[in-house]
């Protein structure tokens, strides 16, 4: 606690981006990849005493927040020409990572004085995303822009909202796009209360 009825909540932690599936003719992606990723942020509670029954840190709250994700991802693919048979290889290294602005509606549960169960519930923002990705290894016969851009497309199936990362740039062996977007937060927590 800050102050009566206020508080600030400080997370970090080891996140890895959702393994993704593209789907490009001829070109299998190795199953194993090398995923790593974290999470940083802090919000600024300020506790409703007028309808909360207790005083802070629990309660309902609202708070300001910001927040950072870091995903990077190495995964192989392996290229079969149509046309040849040959059998190539190269490795698809991106980095992907998320900057958020917002304020969150939630509930805090205090159990046993120290045990915190955290409940997000309603957390709009405001969301920088930044994509780069680079393929290493010259595989002919092979559009890197059409990798790329199944790539995109991936991403965006598992973050709605974020149409403006394109590729339309021409990406050719290295590319970097960001875009910003709306948002939206919301997580359950277990935590220890200091």
């Amino acid at each position: 606690m800050i102050k009566e009825n206020q508080s600030l909540n400080v997370f970090t932690g080891y996140q890895e981006f959702p393994l993704i599936n593209v789907d490009i003719t001829d070109v299998n992606f190795d199953k194993k990849s090398d995923r790593k990723g974290y999470s940083i942020g802090a919000d600024y509670r300020f506790y409703l005493g007028s309808i909360n029954k207790f005083k802070g840190p629990r309660g309902v709250y609202l708070a300001p927040f910001i927040s950072f994700f870091q995903f990077d991802t190495d995964r192989d693919l392996i290229y079969t020409n149509p046309n040849t048979g040959v059998v190539s290889n190269a490795n698809l290294s991106s980095n992907f990572n998320l900057t958020n602005v917002g304020g969150e509606l939630g509930y805090q549960f205090v159990l046993w004085d120290r045990l915190v169960i955290d409940c997000v519930l309603f957390g709009p923002s405001l969301t920088r995303y930044k994509f780069n990705a680079k393929l290493d290894g010259d595989i002919s016969g092979l559009d890197e822009n059409e990798v790329f851009q199944k790539v995109i497309e991936a991403i965006k199936d598992k973050f709605p909202g974020i149409d403006g990362i394109t590729g339309d740039e021409g990406i050719e062996k290295k590319g970097v796009q960001s875009v910003t977007a709306v948002g939206f937060r919301y997580n359950i927590s277990i935590g220890y209360r200091f």
